[in-house]
């Protein structure tokens, strides 16, 4: 304890009683908490190194997890008795005089991201949740409802600092160290703290239209029919999610449509919505709001009352075909009917334009899902531990449907979306064609597996 409290940084262990340690493993999902020994807060970048230092020279090496926002429903910003480096205090964030850059240390959340855009009147590519972590975020490629227009967060950094394994800190770029700033675009946490990131800022895209617009479940065919119509359409300043979901107090299957248009001077997104307005929702609450800072707590009544046991997988399909949407819909119904503690179970669909994902080749960062796609996020809920075996089952095999649907209509696989993962999948499917490339740079950044928490790389060394 003494000398990871020489480091500089502030230490957290059951020694300083209970609430503080409870508070310090807190994570978004209660099914993301494990015990840690020590839970250290880095109030400098110059503090990491000494505390890897200290780890790595244990016989045998203790585990290292390192936390941005805690948002991801796996255990990997968790360690059951190893070091969590919290990187919360890590969170400033500077918008350059020129409001042409957004400069985020790694502990920062997007909601404090969008405080300081809203001050400056600019915008970047960042999550639609404010509780949302940047570092997890943004290395594992970043979609954004600004991604139809701009692309991938991953696409819009034009640098950062990082931690390495072995102590150094080093700035990266596609001129500096240009392998490990490929390596994080993408690659996950494999290869470094990363400690700052310099984004791509431009002038607002507010204000935005968003909300929920709702249907009993029986209408799902012709809300579908909507949807389609609006696929054909769309433009780079809109997106929408679906979802099924059960919404208090009948629980009763619904389906949802959740907005964000742009606004211009067009009207665009009246136009957007009147075909929905004109199936006779149940509930419609779409307004403007004048920013990001507005957008990213817009559902926050909902996570309120969501119960505390999450765990999401999501895969990553080739097209929107309403029979794959339907076959879902009701496999969601029956199994949220047979277990009513798993009612707060969802089902998530993206709709955006991929255009400018697809710019980008394959090989060009280490996100290699760059064909046109749509993500979908299964999300279970439970509030019970004994409901969370069964969940997970639905979760697991609920994915596997659609990449199986997905094979099936394609003859191809369009790979897993490492944020949507559990660390379980196969390592070939997550990263695609860049695996070779990542495992020779794993063996050059981080040839000990000092990171070893996620969708493990093995390094290559021949």
């Amino acid at each position: 304890m003494e000398a990871l409290k020489n480091t500089g940084a502030i230490v957290v262990s059951k020694a300083d009683g209970e609430e503080a340690y409870t508070s310090a493993l807190k994570r978004n999902s209660a099914l993301s908490v494990l015990e840690a020994e020590y839970v250290i807060y880095p109030t400098e970048i110059r503090h990491i190194p000494a505390i890897i230092a200290y780890a790595t020279s244990q016989s045998p090496p203790i585990e290292i997890a390192v936390k941005c926002g805690g948002a991801h429903s796996s255990t990997w910003a968790s360690s059951n008795g190893g070091i969590v480096i919290d990187l919360a205090r890590l969170d400033a964030v500077r918008v350059s005089e020129d409001k042409a850059t957004v400069v985020v240390q790694g502990g920062t959340t997007w909601g404090k991201v969008y405080i300081e855009c809203q001050k400056a009147n600019v915008d970047v590519v960042g999550g639609p949740f404010w509780f949302v972590g940047v570092g997890g975020y943004l290395t594992g490629g970043g979609y954004s409802p600004f991604t139809p227009e701009r692309g991938l967060a991953i696409d819009n950094i034009l640098s950062a600092v990082v931690v390495l394994a072995d102590g150094r800190t080093v700035r990266t770029s596609a001129t500096e160290e240009p392998d490990l700033f490929w390596a994080i675009r993408g690659g996950g946490n494999q290869f470094g703290i990363v400690v700052e990131f310099t984004l791509k800022a431009f002038p607002p895209g507010g204000p935005f239209t968003v909300g929920i617009i709702a249907y009993p479940g029986t209408e799902i065919e012709k809300v579908l029919k909507v949807v389609q119509d609006w696929k054909a359409t769309y433009t780079t300043r809109e997106k929408m999610n679906i979802t099924f979901a059960r919404p208090a107090p009948h629980f009763k299957p619904a389906v949802t449509i959740l907005p964000w248009v742009s606004q211009d001077a067009s009207g665009r997104s009246a136009e957007v919505l009147a075909p929905f307005r004109a199936l006779k929702p149940i509930l419609d609450t779409c307004a403007p709001v004048p920013d990001m800072l507005a957008v990213s707590h817009s559902l926050d009544g909902l996570f309120a009352v969501a119960p505390p046991h999450l765990t999401i997988r999501g895969a990553l399909i080739s097209d929107l075909w309403t029979d794959l949407m339907l076959g879902l819909f009701y496999n969601w119904v029956a199994f949220t009917e047979e277990n009513p503690d798993a009612k707060s179970t969802t089902v998530l669909w993206e709709l955006s334009g991929a255009d400018k994902i697809a710019a980008v080749g394959s090989t060009e960062t280490a996100f290699h899902a760059r064909e046109p796609h749509f993500w979908v996020a299964i999300q279970g809920r439970s509030s019970a531990e004994e409901s969370v075996p069964i969940m997970r089952k639905f979760v697991a095999e609920s994915t596997e449907y659609m990449r199986r649907e997905n094979r099936k209509k394609t003859g191809k696989d369009a790979g897993y979306f490492i944020n949507f993962a559990q660390g379980e999948e196969p390592i070939e499917e997550v990263f695609g064609p860049n695996l070779p490339r990542l495992r020779k740079l794993k063996a050059k950044y981080d040839p000990k597996k000092v990171w070893s928490k996620g969708c493990l790389i093995e390094p290559d060394f021949d």
